[in-house]
């Protein structure tokens, strides 16, 4: 069946989805979501933000974001609903947020400051953030603000060019910084689609689930995300193997877009096992369970060697080298409700109460926590050895969820995998609400944080 753009401007969801994106734009404008004392670099952004006072605009963002999850629930696909067009539907969506201040996160702030950080010649990974002047410093988050960052250098790298090529402009530069993520996730909504016809699914379903999610919306459109572009070349090499099930696919062209996926985010080496294993995934279901995992084990082996040597070979070409490895633990300052950081922090401080040391605490929390991680991942990889790609959905669930920090731009790559893979109709809709209540909390949690500074 055929769905034309016309439909999305029939459907009530989706102009109700375009009022919830223009009530997060309004309120994302007001100068209190500006570090620095005198708003944003814009003035007719601080008039816009203003028109809707303290504590309005907070109230606004937090009812667009609702109106926005209201809008995702009510074109999902059923058999009563007619279809909406996908790439409309998210376009409508996400214009109000273009030329906005990143919506509810200011990382696009620290990647302009990057680029211009590497534009002035000096290496982010040695010297702090906001430390080198520039446009972009007042507007850094204070709890970043002298410390490095964790980013792989191809990020480093996109963020100089994308500074360099809208002239270091204080605002102009940060609004685009969109520019990679509109353009991963232009890839996700033509790759999501294609991966499911390669794998006999409905094409309504993963497109819905993976690319129309408000939390793509909000925080790879409006926040520009780094994790996009992650994202997309992860999808990439899936379509990849699928398309060409091949070994020069399984071992040489899959594992070196896993490597420029890991060049944008590290996480995205998760996906080399799909990688590895979807050529062979007849073979892997059919086989019992300690040959399943040999012959994944080994493809998976090799597989990532290509995509380490890809990867090193991307970081020694970039100039910047591994620096991001010292700036690691930094993921776990920043308050979010990943449950065993919670854990870590609560127990320290009731250890610290009790006359120990809480730092200390933390550092033995830190590696209980890491290796609870690796025992679920170890589970999953036994679990679901005859499912690559459904391995690589949970396993990056669970990452974002059991990792040192759960922030909401984690979880469009696991939506938009869960999406592509079979799911019981109870885990269907677990990840539903998981993805709603935590795309809600995060708009009332973001106006409270900005609310105590």
């Amino acid at each position: 069946m055929t769905v034309r753009p016309a439909s999305a401007l029939r459907s009530r969801g989706v102009w109700v989805g375009v009022a919830g994106s223009l009530g997060v734009a309004w309120g994302s404008c007001h100068p209190e979501f500006s570090f620095s004392p005198d708003g944003w670099p814009a003035e007719w952004v601080n008039a816009i933000g203003l028109a809707a006072p303290l504590p309005w605009n907070r109230i606004v963002l937090v009812a667009g974001v609702v109106a926005l999850v209201w809008a995702w629930w009510h074109v999902r696909p059923t058999r009563e609903r007619p279809p909406v067009h996908a790439g409309m539907t998210l376009l409508l969506w996400s214009l109000p947020l273009l030329l906005v201040p990143p919506v509810l996160s200011p990382d696009a702030v620290l990647y302009a400051d990057l680029g211009w950080t590497l534009g002035a010649g000096a290496n982010p990974y040695h010297v702090g953030l906001a430390t080198t002047g520039g446009p972009f410093a007042p507007f850094v988050d204070p709890l970043w603000a002298g410390s490095g960052v964790a980013y792989p250098p191809l990020t480093l790298r996109l963020n100089q060019l994308v500074v360099a090529a809208s002239g270091a402009h204080p605002y102009w530069s940060i609004v685009a910084m969109r520019v990679p993520a509109l353009l991963a996730v232009a890839a996700m909504l033509w790759l999501v689609p294609r991966i499911a016809t390669l794998l006999d699914r409905p094409r309504r379903g993963p497109v819905w689930l993976g690319v129309l999610n408000p939390l793509l919306v909000l925080h790879f459109v409006g926040a520009a995300h780094n994790d996009a572009p992650m994202v997309a070349a992860t999808l990439a090499a899936v379509w990849v193997v699928l398309r060409w099930p091949r070994w020069w696919t399984g071992f040489l062209a899959g594992p070196l877009l896993v490597a420029v996926a890991m060049a944008f985010k590290q996480q995205g080496g998760l996906a080399i096992v799909a990688v590895a294993g979807l050529p062979v995934a007849t073979l892997l279901a059919g086989s019992p369970l300690g040959r399943r995992l040999w012959l994944l084990g080994w493809r998976t082996t090799v597989a990532t060697a290509v995509a380490l040597a890809g990867f090193v070979a991307i970081s020694l070409a970039s100039g910047l080298g591994f620096g991001w490895a010292e700036w690691l633990d930094l993921m776990g300052l920043a308050d979010t409700p990943a449950p065993l950081a919670l854990l870590a922090k609560g127990g320290a401080l009731l250890w610290a109460g009790a006359g120990g040391s809480y730092t200390g605490f933390l550092i033995v929390a830190g590696r209980i926590g890491t290796a609870i991680l690796l025992l679920v991942l170890v589970w999953i990889g036994v679990r679901f050895a005859d499912r690559p790609l459904s391995l690589v959905a949970w396993g990056s669930l669970v990452i974002a969820v059991l990792g040192q920090a759960l922030h909401p731009w984690y979880l469009p790559w696991s939506l938009a995998l869960l999406g592509l893979v079979p799911l019981t109709r109870r885990q269907r809709y677990w990840v539903f609400g998981f993805a709603i209540a935590f795309c809600v909390w995060n708009a009332f949690q973001t106006v409270v944080w900005h609310g105590q500074n």
